[in-house]
Formats: structure tokens, C-alpha cells, sequence
């Protein structure tokens, strides 16, 4: 078998084949979001006031990082800094905001659209449509940037593009750090042929590490989240994620060895997601971060345990957006 690690992937070329109607209709319906998300008031939801600041305050960050030395600049979200940089010198903050929410949003529509069959379109756009997707390109236009670029890398053929937009994405939001050195060693454990069962019990220790260890290591290194955490910051962990995302993972076990082994990058994700759950407070961010490409894989399973995810998935979908619905403004927008 092929060491390529694209044959890992749980990408199937397959869908290349649909037909150029449906990649027309995927570019209108990417379009349609980004004109939408784009016009809705640009300081009108939350956290929209910090990322105003950014193009006035990249250039300063961008001296005091490279001051510190270079792990600091290179966890510290270079490549975000100096786009926000660049943008300022021809177009205000209000347009550089509306740029970003327009390129992340119809990057990660089309490519996710035009990318699966066909057959399951109505179940991708409720993917796209899900609040931990959608709000990274709302309120977490960071990490929509990074996704959308990370994506561009994930559906490439080539696995220099593919490790040229990972390290872009890692260098926009730092969830994608862990995420490309997981996926390295994860294409390395490949290498040694280990069996599944030997790979999900060093993914588990690996998370546990990154669970314990994460935020004083970002601390060391010098990376803003260790500050910002270390300060009593932390997550919500009501345990609706872990029971939900769990359950997935049961269904994605009980695929089949040749399943697992194709979709082994999506295993690492979910067994890194689960497993510092309640030790990592920053945990679900980074699991937002590939959320679509687990739920992506799910369109792979056997047409039993399909059926079964798409019927829980339509309830986490609703519980979900019934939270919102019962938040003020959604949770996102400012009243």
C-alpha cells in the first residue's frame, strides 16, 4: 500500500465527478453566505471590537514577538499579524474585517460543497450550518481564516500544497499547530504500520500529555493562550460534547478495520478531543478547528450506522440552535 498520507485520508476522489452543474450550484450558495455574512454590521456581534484593533496593532505585536524570539513569534499567529499588517496600508479595518469574513466564508463553503458528493448535499449544509461551524465566520474570524486555509491544503492532491496551507493555517491561529504536528505523527505511525489499537492508546497518551501539559508549555514557549488561560479562563464543559462526540466515536469504531485505517486521521482528532476534554481548557476550540472533517468522514460509514449518525446528528443540530435561540442575540449577536 502507498505511504502517501493522502491515502488516509477520508477524502474520496470520487466526488470529483460531480457534475459541473453542482460545482456551479456549490459556487452560488458559497457566494450567497459570504455576501450575507459579510453585510451583517460589522461591529454588531461579539468580539467583532477586538479585531478592529488588529490592523492598528499588528505591526507593534509583530516587533514585541520577533523581540522576545522566534518560538514567540511563531506561535503568536505571525502570518494573521502581518495580513492584518499589509491590509491597513490600503483599506480601513471595517473593510479588512468584511475581507476576511468574505474569503473565509466562501472558501469554506465552496471547498466543502464542491468536495462531497452530490447525494448528500441537504446533509453538508447542515454541517456548514452547524453553531460550531458557523461561528468562525461570525465571531471567531481567526479561526475561520485558519480553517479556510487549512481546507485549501486538505483537498489538494499535492502533498506540498497540502503541508504549504497547513503551516499557513498554524500560523494564523495556533489551534493548527497541534493539529499539523498531530497529522505528522500521525503519517508517521503510519509508516511503522501499527496496529489501530496500538495508535488509539498512543493518541490517547498523547492527548492526556497535550491535556496536562498544554497550557504550561504554551506558557514556556511564550504564546498568548497561556496567559490568557493560566488566568482562570476556561471552557464551558457542560459534557453534551463529550457524550455526543464520544457516541461518534463508537460509530466510527464500529466501521471496520479498513475504515479506521483510511479515516486514522480523524480517529487522532476525536481521541485528542475526548481525551483532554476536562483537562485542556482550550480543547474545544481546536476540535472546532476540524469539526467539518469528522463530520465529513461520516458520510463514509456503512449505511446502517449512517443512517443512525445523520438521525443524532439532526437532534444535536437542533439541541444546539435551540441553545442559541434562547440566548440573547443568539449568544453571538450584541444587543
Amino acid at each position: 500500500m502507498s505511504s502517501n498520507i493522502n491515502k488516509y485520508n477520508f477524502y474520496d476522489r470520487s466526488f470529483r465527478k460531480n457534475p459541473e452543474s453542482y460545482k456551479l450550484l456549490s459556487f452560488f450558495i458559497a457566494l450567497f453566505f459570504c455576501v450575507f455574512l459579510t453585510a451583517l454590521p460589522v461591529d454588531g456581534l461579539v468580539d467583532r471590537a477586538s479585531y478592529l484593533l488588529y490592523p492598528e496593532s499588528s505591526p507593534i505585536l509583530l516587533v514585541k514577538n520577533i523581540s522576545s524570539g522566534v518560538l514567540p513569534l511563531l506561535v503568536n499567529e505571525p502570518l494573521w499579524l502581518v495580513i492584518n499588517s499589509l491590509l491597513s496600508f490600503v483599506i480601513s479595518p471595517e473593510n479588512i474585517m468584511r475581507a476576511i469574513i468574505a474569503f473565509s466564508t466562501f472558501t469554506t463553503f465552496y471547498l466543502v460543497l464542491k468536495n462531497t458528493n452530490r447525494k448528500y448535499f441537504y446533509m453538508v449544509m447542515l454541517f456548514l450550518l452547524l453553531p460550531l461551524v458557523l461561528k468562525n465566520n461570525l465571531i471567531h474570524l481567526r479561526q475561520g481564516f485558519g480553517v479556510a486555509i487549512f481546507l485549501i491544503g486538505w483537498f489538494s492532491a499535492s502533498n506540498k500544497v497540502k503541508y504549504f496551507f497547513y503551516v499557513c493555517a498554524a500560523l494564523i491561529h495556533s489551534s493548527f499547530i497541534i493539529i499539523s504536528l498531530g497529522l505528522l505523527g500521525v503519517g508517521f505511525l503510519m509508516h511503522l504500520k501499527l496496529s489501530h489499537g496500538i495508535r488509539s492508546i498512543l493518541y490517547v497518551f498523547v492527548g492526556v500529555v497535550v491535556g496536562v501539559m498544554g497550557l504550561y508549555l504554551a506558557q514556556f514557549i511564550g504564546a498568548r493562550q497561556g496567559a490568557e488561560y493560566s488566568n482562570g479562563a476556561s471552557q464551558s464543559a457542560s459534557g453534551l460534547g463529550f457524550i455526543y462526540w464520544s457516541f461518534v466515536f463508537m460509530l466510527f469504531v464500529m466501521q471496520g478495520k479498513v475504515f479506521l485505517r483510511y479515516n486514522t486521521q480523524i480517529i487522532f482528532f476525536l481521541i485528542l478531543y475526548l481525551s483532554t476534554y476536562f483537562l485542556l481548557p482550550v480543547t474545544a476550540r481546536i476540535f472546532e478547528s476540524v469539526v467539518l472533517l469528522v463530520l465529513l468522514a461520516s458520510l463514509r460509514f456503512k449505511v446502517k450506522y449512517k443512517r443512525i449518525f445523520q438521525l443524532v446528528f439532526c437532534l444535536y443540530f437542533f439541541l444546539l440552535w435551540s441553545l442559541h435561540l434562547r440566548q440573547e442575540g443568539l449568544g453571538w449577536f450584541v444587543s
